[in-house]
Formats: structure tokens, sequence, C-alpha cells
């Protein structure tokens, strides 16, 4: 397995890429014998280190694993984002095989996923104070709403809204730290959502036909 280390803004000495690799790998082995690569991020905010790391289970469609963690030294950060992604890999260990029996991870051409493509932007934060003045343009010019918002999209990128059932949805949300998921549901072919609520539940939104 490929392991980078990367750090931004810090140094990031042999010592501490050995002891990434070392325990990284050991702790990846367990769950994915043939992982592909895997990717620690590195950055200081304040007083605290902060770790991301970020596993890569196959090279088409395999399972991705993203965590993190902080802590006052580079250390303990690294170990905190491991034992997060450890703690998730334990909790789908069974359905990560049922997965993998049913085509997922696996990497040949004759299995044939199902997919949507799509394309994913980001845009900025808007601010509360904002929303009344483009309620107001929209009032006044729809083309110079439309102006508005077309420059806000800072990032966009080519993506696929997968078909799952609901239980793959939410492992791959929280598998991948995600806060939410689209995806299609491979009962109804609907689009679905899944997402973290504030009071620690998920909740799926499935539209009726």
């Amino acid at each position: 397995m490929e392991v980078r280390v990367i750090g931004a803004n810090i140094e990031v000495g042999e010592s501490l890429t050995l002891y990434v690799k070392e325990h990284l790998e050991k702790a990846v082995k367990k769950y994915f014998e043939n992982a592909v690569n895997a990717e620690v991020h590195f950055h200081k905010e304040g007083h605290l280190f902060k770790s991301v790391l970020l596993i890569n289970e196959g090279v088409k469609r395999g399972i991705i694993v993203k965590s993190d963690g902080e802590a006052g030294d580079v250390y303990g950060a690294f170990s905190e984002s491991l034992r997060k992604a450890q703690t998730q890999l334990q909790r789908y260990s069974s359905r990560i095989k049922n997965y993998r029996k049913k085509g997922g991870g696996l990497k040949t051409a004759e299995i044939n996923f199902k997919a949507l493509n799509a394309t994913k932007y980001v845009i900025p934060a808007i601010p509360f104070d904002i929303l009344q003045e483009i309620e107001d343009e929209i009032k006044q010019d729809n083309s110079k709403f439309e102006d508005k918002i077309n420059h806000k999209i800072i990032a966009e990128k080519t993506t696929e809204i997968q078909e799952l059932s609901v239980d793959e949805a939410i492992m791959k949300m929280d598998l991948e730290n995600l806060p939410a998921l689209v995806f299609i549901n491979n009962i109804d072919k609907n689009i679905n959502v899944v997402y973290h609520r504030k009071d620690g539940n998920i909740s799926w939104i499935n539209p009726q036909k």
C-alpha cells in the first residue's frame, strides 16, 4: 500500500512518516488486504495539530474511509484519526463483506455498476443578512439574480450518484465522514438523500412518485 504523509505549513520528518506508515499499514491490513493507497494530511490551527486520514481500498469504486483527529502534538492527532477510522471499520465490517459479495469495491470490468453522472459545485456560505438582498433582486430582475449566483461558484468537479441500498448509503456516508449523501435507491430507483441530524440520528429522504 502506498502511503503519503503531507504537511501544510509544518515540517513532516522521517520519524513521523515511518510512524504513520507502520501503524497505518498494520491497522488497515486487518480490513483491507489489498488497499491501494492512503494519505495523511497534517496542519496546525492555533495550539492544536490536526490530522486528516484518507484510505482508498480500490482503484475503481473501492471503499473509501476518511477520518480526522486533533491533539497537542502530531502523533496524538494521527492516533485520534486512526482510532476513528478503526471504529468505523469495526462498526461496518459485516456490511463491508456483504458489499464486496455484491460486487462493490472489486477491480473488474465485468461488473455493471449503475450510477448517474453529475457535477458537484462548491459555493461559499451565504450570511443570513444577505438573504433579503437576494429576495429583493429576484423581485426586481431575475436576470440580475442569475448573474449574482453564477459567479459565486468557487469550484466544481464531476462525480457519480451511485445506486445503493439505504444501509450501503449510510455506511458510505459514515466511512467517508460526509454530512450527507445523495444516491439512487436500489429498490425504487428514486434519487434519495441521507444525512446526519443534529440530534445524532440519521434522516432518510425518499421522494414519492
